[in-house]
């Protein structure tokens, strides 16, 4: 296992950080429906966290303010390029998920950090909805850290049992 994680661990930790940082931001932020390895990211980040590489607490303060980014301008370009957003999508999934945000809200935005396929989408049909920024962001917020702690605790237990 170390001859496969040997270059994360040889990284100095500053570039493993922001290696991180992009891949969770990106998720969200980049494009609808696209699916990067986060999950795994977190659990990397967790991992070396235990090997020593990086700082446990400084691994969650960069994954949740990543996650944050990247939803916050997910929300942005549903706010102001929805029906676009909407088209490429595909309506059919775009209608339920905005049923879904208009229905529930704050636990939509939640629950969709931590689904994958949603992930992507509520924070554009949030912002699509006109759901209020403060909500959503509070949402965000608050999702971003259930997620990223329980992810990082995975990887860095897992770290313990090899």
């Amino acid at each position: 296992m170390d001859s496969l994680l040997r270059p994360l661990l040889d990284a100095p930790a500053a570039v493993v950080y922001l290696v991180c940082a992009l891949v969770i931001t990106a998720e969200t932020a980049v494009l609808p429906g696209i699916v990067l390895p986060t999950l795994s990211t977190l659990l990397l980040m967790g991992f070396l966290a235990e090997r020593g590489t990086l700082h446990l607490g400084l691994a969650l303060v960069v994954a949740v303010l990543a996650a944050v980014l990247g939803d916050q301008l997910a929300y942005l370009e549903g706010r102001y390029w929805g029906p676009r957003v909407a088209r490429r999508v595909g309506r059919d999934r775009w209608d339920r998920a905005e049923a879904v945000v208009a229905r529930y809200g704050v636990p939509a935005v939640v629950a969709g950090r931590c689904l994958v396929g949603l992930r992507t989408l509520v924070p554009r049909v949030a912002g699509s909805a006109a759901m209020p920024y403060r909500r959503f962001a509070a949402g965000s917020v608050a999702a971003a850290v259930v997620w990223a702690s329980a992810e990082l605790l995975v990887g860095h237990l897992t770290a313990l049992a090899v």
